[in-house]
């Protein structure tokens, strides 16, 4: 016991200080209090460089509007090629060279060389104009997918692509290049999220073109998007708003716009509204992703349960997906839904738009996922896509009411409800919870269903009434 006490002093001798156990308190080690100072500084350095990038990253204005990729929250899905990337040719640099794709990208030369024929243009007049907007061009996509290309090579590529591009959409019915099921593919190919071109590049590519018969450029392309997944003659309403690319305007034609193409200089084109700033769209609810805080509880499940109590489907005759509405009449209710066209291709297309919309560069108002998000609420089974075919609202191109609820329900697992239509859903359920709505919709189904229950229901009515009026006749003195 002494030898050790004799060392523990002697330790507080030589270190100056007290020991651990002797129970006094004494000043921190200089060493120790300067790393303190220096890792707080190197602390704060680092964490204004990473505010810094982070705010040029989100506030940063392009000369035209960037080109996202896929969120990584969906590129852990499953089948994410199948549906996200490039069966036949790609566009841009995302996807540029991979070997799957290299025999179709083999028609990229002969598509565009056609198209400087027919438009009379000269490739190194576009070249140059490309040229001169290559910054541009690399800001509207990821610097990791550029940065193996210099100006020349991103340029000529934007040339090949955009020339090639626009010329699929010029002869995408009659091409003698590709077989039938290659042209339905490439028409899928370019509404990926991942295989954009910026349209600033396509203008600067088509405004120039002299084509001697036909409609012009601009129209081919409002055609060949309005035409895509849209029922025939719903009119468009024309939007102050230049597109991003080939599918924001196809988004935009879904939700009853067409954004102009405007033959302006990309430093004039208006940016369109981005998620973060505030919006002056009048008539929207963007919500909550959790309705329940609002007071807001559905209980209904689907269409089938709708209609029991006494809440119809009706066809809303407009060009927007965005218009839905409910409205309640006594025992009566009608919910409006927009018509809309379901084929081999509706997935793929709603999954990438819904990738758009949860992008920064996105419009910020998840209309489309919104739309999605409602008919998912809707569809829960086979008989429920029946009662939207029947009332001319859903025009089913799979032949399988199964595979329609399907795709609605695969769909929406993979994102967050916006509940863009909270106020049409508070509106059902107030509907719905009256029991006695339901109690007549029972009645009238059971009893009116058919015109043979309606004449039978007339019938004794009438019988009822003579009855009535023969006894009446019958008493004395009448």
């Amino acid at each position: 016991m002494e030898e050790q006490q004799e060392r523990r002093n002697a330790g507080e001798k030589e270190g100056d200080q007290p020991s651990r156990n002797s129970g006094q308190t004494g000043p921190e080690p200089k060493e120790h209090r300067t790393s303190i100072v220096e890792m707080s500084d190197k602390v704060m350095k680092n964490w204004i460089q990473s505010l810094q990038k982070a705010r040029e990253r989100t506030q940063s204005q392009t000369q035209w509007p960037r080109i996202p990729r896929v969120p990584q929250i969906l590129r852990r899905t499953q089948d994410f090629n199948k549906f996200y990337e490039p069966r036949v040719i790609s566009f841009g640099p995302y996807h540029h060279g991979k070997p799957d794709l290299h025999p179709e990208e083999m028609i990229k030369p002969l598509y565009a060389e056609q198209f400087l024929a027919d438009s009379n243009q000269d490739i190194k007049d576009l070249y140059t104009k490309i040229g001169s907007n290559i910054k541009a061009v690399r800001d509207c996509y990821d610097s990791i997918s550029t940065k193996e290309y210099d100006d020349e090579a991103l340029a000529w590529m934007m040339l090949l692509d955009g020339c090639s591009l626009l010329q699929i959409i010029r002869e995408t019915d009659t091409s003698n290049v590709l077989a039938y099921h290659q042209r339905c593919l490439v028409k899928l190919d370019l509404f990926l999220l991942e295989n954009q071109l910026p349209f600033g590049v396509l203008k600067l590519i088509f405004e120039g073109a002299k084509f001697n018969d036909g409609p012009s450029m601009e129209e081919k392309i409002k055609k060949f998007v309005t035409d895509t997944g849209r029922p025939t003659g719903i009119h468009l309403e024309e939007e102050n708003e230049e597109p991003s690319h080939l599918l924001d305007l196809f988004r935009s034609a879904l939700l009853g716009r067409f954004k102009m193409i405007r033959r302006s200089q990309p430093e004039q084109e208006q940016q369109p509204e981005k998620k973060g700033k505030s919006s002056s769209r009048q008539g929207e609810d963007r919500g909550s992703c959790c309705p329940w805080k609002k007071g807001i509880w559905k209980s209904f499940r689907n269409i089938k349960e709708l209609k029991a109590a006494g809440i119809h489907l009706q066809l809303n005759r407009t060009s927007s997906l965005r218009d839905i509405s409910f409205n309640s009449h006594f025992f009566y209710g009608c919910l409006k839904l927009p018509p809309i066209i379901i084929d081999g291709f509706t997935k793929p297309k709603f999954l990438n738009i819904v990738a758009y919309e949860m992008c920064p560069e996105a419009p910020n108002d998840y209309a489309v996922t919104s739309y999605i998000s409602f008919l998912y609420e809707l569809i829960d089974q086979a008989d429920d896509v029946k009662e939207l075919r029947s009332n001319h609202i859903l025009y089913n191109c799979l032949g399988s009411d199964e595979e329609v609820a399907k795709i609605f329900n695969e769909i929406a697992n993979d994102f967050v409800n916006p509940d863009a239509y909270g106020d049409v859903k508070a509106r059902i359920q107030e509907h719905y919870d009256k029991r006695v709505n339901t109690w007549m919709a029972q009645a009238l189904h059971d009893h009116f269903s058919t015109p043979w229950t309606i004449m039978t229901f007339i019938a004794a009515v009438l019988v009822l009434f003579l009855t009535a009026v023969q006894t009446y006749c019958a008493l004395p003195g009448n």
